[in-house]
């Protein structure tokens, strides 16, 4: 793995890197913010977020995308914006929405379990401060089979979090099986704490960041809403099968301005793979 300059990245980015066969996508992870009235006083309201995250995703044109925080009303926003879209969603209590390029997969299955002592009622366990759940969809390309699981873990409860680990290992083995399978979220835990070395330590799963060929790093995932501020933290991961490769993993930093400053989209900074099966 190397890291490259920002520059650079926009070129391998725009012009590509060509796959030597099998089905490839670009895939993302973001956490959006709930529209939290808190945000009015820093200036950072969803009314002035949605159009520049709307305009990364449509500039960067990913082929899937797991979203966390994502509200009923917000994804009705995006979706003034993103019509090439579908959005995956199991029904209205759903804030964890896989969006998906049209005409581009066959939904084959899809559900959620929750992450808890009872993973099919809608419950928490543990220190766990919200009920939390993971959204999963079966998808058909090209003739190939895959899963996505698409997760926000407890940010609160530690315990909570390292038992959510240990049932996502479960499930996912449970649902999936032997399908290639990509699993993203808003872990809310870094590589250093055991919750994460649950997850990447285990013989199913591969951290795509520490796999891929060529990484663009230039900040954590979660910003702080601070454009001035360097962030050590990444509670944003994707971890992918044994059968997945992994040419590209990035941390977009991107900006926009509102007319006084620059200024994040999210207090989280979206993440994306360019993989293949």
């Amino acid at each position: 793995m190397k890291n490259i300059s920002k520059s650079f990245f926009f070129f391998i980015l725009l012009f590509g890197i060509t796959f030597s066969g099998g089905t490839s996508l670009n895939y993302a992870t973001w956490n959006l913010r709930w529209p939290d009235k808190r945000d009015i006083a820093s200036g950072d309201t969803w009314d002035k977020r949605v159009k520049p995250i709307a305009d990364v995703i449509g500039f960067y044109d990913f082929d899937i995308i797991g979203l966390q925080e994502a509200r009923a009303s917000q994804i009705n926003d995006l979706f003034k914006y993103l019509n090439q879209y579908d959005v995956l969603q199991i029904d209205s209590l759903e804030d964890n929405p896989i969006l998906l390029k049209k005409g581009t997969f066959k939904i084959l299955e899809q559900g959620r379990f929750y992450l808890s002592k009872t993973p099919s009622i809608q419950s928490k366990s543990w220190d766990a401060t919200l009920v939390r759940f993971c959204t999963w969809v079966k998808l058909e390309k090209e003739g190939k089979n895959f899963f996505v699981f698409n997760v926000h873990f407890d940010y609160r409860g530690k315990k909570a979090q390292f038992e959510s680990a240990k049932l996502m290992i479960k499930k996912i083995k449970e649902i999936a099986k032997d399908s290639p399978f990509i699993l993203s979220g808003d872990f809310n835990f870094i590589d250093k704490t055991e919750s994460y070395k649950m997850l990447a330590t285990n013989d199913l799963f591969r951290d795509a960041k520490k796999i891929a060929n060529v990484t663009y790093l230039p900040n954590g995932s979660y910003d702080y809403f601070d454009t001035q501020k360097f962030s050590p933290w990444q509670f944003d991961h994707i971890f992918v099968d044994k059968s997945i490769k992994v040419s590209r993993y990035g941390i977009l930093n991107e900006t926009y301005y509102d007319g006084s400053k620059f200024r994040y989209p999210s207090d989280h900074l979206p993440i994306t793979i360019f993989l293949e099966f």
